[in-house]
């Protein structure tokens, strides 16, 4: 990542590591305006219970007993930030030691101060350097962990081709990543119903606090506006899941949303208590809907946690028709349906005919419920 976006995008992050304003410079950032992951409230029934089944989960957890246990002797963490999450896997016994790059040189001594404080040093090396140009040797990682941060990756296919060629035979790629449209620019049918979602807010949930005003409409960064915020920011997202599947066979994918949490509560978070019971109701119909909206297939999923196992041989890249659906929690898969097995036309009973019906009905009960 030597290009001077890179290098842009690397003193952006090395400001806000500096500045402790990013979720990822602390462990939770309470109040955060932005990011609805870091409220309790949300993050137990938006991320925890789906992934889990419990409220209390926590999905690393379920996937380091699943797929970490015994833990792997070395693991290959890129983007680690300060590093938090890879301190829970040392601490959990789901890594017994950890190769760890950030390019962010002030997120990197952050970390080596805490872990040197903590004891945790000798289990964890944090090296400030571009992990593409590190020659490491093939064959030398049993697991790779990325933690939110493919989705930065400007080099993604010679990313791809770098976590695959450093995994043994057999080898495990981990991550949770934001897989929705490159540069966060919604889809216009996923704008159109988070704005009717907002048009039945009352006007004291609509305030937006980084805006200043009461809000009419869901914000609509422009890629230019996306550009000068961090020209990373979801920089080939949309390619993350095509190129885990032709490098990797997955084995298991936990989608969780955030195709509206995430857009629609960024600038309105603060204006809910979470241990009122009104407020309470508010935010669990939010979560409600974007659930129903991508079971039935309507919406895609943003946001996923992949546990995948190294390819001998990569797969050809996906054509376009295999990774239509693919964030879609009615994805059929990379095996092509016989023809005996072929869908129903949309018109009839079709998954797509579905989500018609299942957004046609939830539009129907926003207007009832605006009166």
């Amino acid at each position: 990542m030597t290009d001077k976006p890179a290098v842009d995008a690397t003193s952006i992050w090395d400001q806000r590591y500096e500045g402790g304003e990013h979720v990822g410079s602390q462990p939770v950032v309470e109040g955060d305006p932005i990011d609805y992951t870091q409220h309790k409230f949300l993050y137990e029934r938006a991320i925890a219970r789906p992934q889990t089944g419990a409220l209390e989960g926590y999905n690393l957890d379920r996937v380091g007993r699943q797929f970490l246990t015994p833990p792997p002797a070395r693991m290959l963490a890129i983007g680690s930030g300060m590093a938090f999450v890879e301190e829970h896997l040392l601490r959990h016994n789901y890594a017994q030691h950890i190769t760890a790059y950030e390019m962010s040189g002030s997120a990197v001594e952050k970390a080596r101060i805490r872990f040197a404080e903590s004891g945790l040093s000798d289990r964890i090396e944090m090296r400030s350097a571009d992990v593409l140009e590190e020659n490491l040797p093939d064959g030398a990682f049993d697991a790779v962990f990325v933690q939110a941060a493919i989705h930065h990756f400007d080099r993604i296919d010679e990313m791809y081709a770098l976590m695959h060629r450093v995994l043994r035979p057999g080898g495990l790629l981990v991550y949770d990543e934001y897989v929705g449209p490159d540069h966060h620019l919604y889809h216009p049918e996923v704008i159109a119903i988070m704005d009717e979602i907002n048009a039945c807010l009352a006007p004291q949930y609509r305030w937006d606090v980084l805006a200043k005003h009461t809000r009419e409409m869901v914000p609509r960064p422009s890629l230019e506006w996306m550009l000068g915020h961090d020209p990373s920011e979801g920089v080939h997202a949309s390619r993350i899941l095509p190129l885990t599947y032709q490098w990797f066979e997955v084995l298991d994918r936990a989608d969780y949303g955030g195709t509206i949490m995430r857009p629609f509560f960024t600038g309105i978070l603060p204006n809910f208590d979470f241990a009122d019971p009104k407020d309470q109701t508010v935010a669990q119909l939010i979560v409600l809907i974007e659930q129903l909206l991508t079971r039935s297939g309507v919406i895609p999923h943003y946001h996923t946690s992949v546990v995948a196992r190294r390819r001998e041989v990569p797969l050809a890249p996906l054509t376009d028709a295999q990774a239509a659906r693919i964030a879609y929690s009615d994805w059929p898969g990379l095996a092509a349906p016989s023809p005996a097995a072929a869908p129903a036309p949309a018109a009839e009973a079709g998954p797509a005919a579905s989500g018609t019906a299942a957004l046609t009905g939830l539009r129907g009960l926003l207007r009832a419920l605006r009166g």
